[in-house]
């Protein structure tokens, strides 16, 4: 049975090749650099023919202008990758995976942009900005084992998608799966699953993205920090003021109680003003013994 289904992929493979894959020299978002990768992949891989494993990974070293890049190469042969798949540098590729074309051996070249990824990625995604560096995977045809140059393939994968993980980014609120391919600078956006992963089903280049800030917000946070602040200021003066007018009457209030609870009237004498307290009359007895006896 899975000799069969091997030969059905075979034969949809071949029948790919020939309608619309043709030599598939596509070129895709940063070709030149595709190109250069490339070259320097397969010179390594040339020069390790002798010692080197299948399923292992290998490290490229690339000139000093791309020493911010991380580039290796591991190769497969396509029964492997129908048995097992393959995981690599946070690449998973699911079992039942066979190339298209087909052939016989592929290598995968795994390429980390680091810290040149905003140098060939930087305002891809309108409103968006990268949250991570760019990483991806290219296909070849490693069938000739001492060809400098081979074509790029892609992969069936069965339907069943490949895992691209971000294991040390910090999950941040909006944030999106990019992955970017074609000529034009074309992308497509998708949700990111729990754990960090990314999922695609070809090969290409992917990256973690998150929304802008907006330019109006950071003002609008500002004025509204100055408003509160300068309310806060005005209850505060307030509330200084009532105290202060508070603290004065009792102060007033005491002063009268120091000088006493009677209140002396006062008279102008010449240009000084003088205390002056109130006459009391008695009033005179009608009923006088002296006057009665008189009469």
């Amino acid at each position: 049975m899975e000799d069969m289904i091997i030969l059905l992929m075979l034969l949809c493979s071949f029948f790919c090749s020939f309608v619309q894959c043709s030599d598939n020299k596509d070129s895709g978002p940063g070709e030149p650099l595709d190109v250069i990768l490339h070259e320097h992949a397969f010179k390594a891989l040339l020069s390790q023919q002798q010692r080197y494993k299948t399923g292992t990974l290998y490290e490229v070293k690339l000139p000093a202008n791309l020493s911010g890049m991380d580039v290796s190469y591991i190769r497969f042969r396509s029964k492997t990758l129908w048995r097992k798949g393959a995981n690599f540098s946070n690449i998973q590729i699911p079992s039942r995976t066979l190339p298209i074309p087909f052939a016989k051996r592929v290598v995968i070249m795994y390429q980390d942009l680091g810290n040149l990824s905003s140098q060939f990625y930087n305002n891809t995604v309108p409103g968006y900005s990268l949250a991570s560096s760019v990483v991806g995977f290219r296909v070849y045809d490693a069938s000739n084992p001492t060809t400098t140059y081979a074509r790029k393939i892609d992969f069936n994968t069965s339907d069943a998608p490949i895992s691209v993980h971000f294991p040390d980014l910090k999950f941040s609120k909006g944030a999106k799966c990019a992955a970017f391919g074609g000529s034009n600078g074309e992308f497509s956006l998708s949700d990111m699953s729990f754990g960090q992963v990314c999922y695609t089903r070809n090969y290409g280049r992917f990256s973690v993205v998150i929304p802008k800030k907006k330019k109006g917000g950071v003002w609008v946070r500002w004025g509204v920090g100055a408003g509160f602040t300068t309310m806060l200021f005005v209850s505060f003066v307030g509330i200084v003021l009532v105290k202060i007018v508070k603290v004065k009457r009792l102060d007033d209030m005491e002063m009268q109680m120091e000088e006493g609870s009677v209140d002396l009237e006062t008279v102008w004498i010449g240009y000084n003003k003088m205390p002056c307290a109130t006459v009391t009359r008695t009033n005179p007895n009608l009923e006088s013994p002296s006057l009665s006896t008189k009469n």
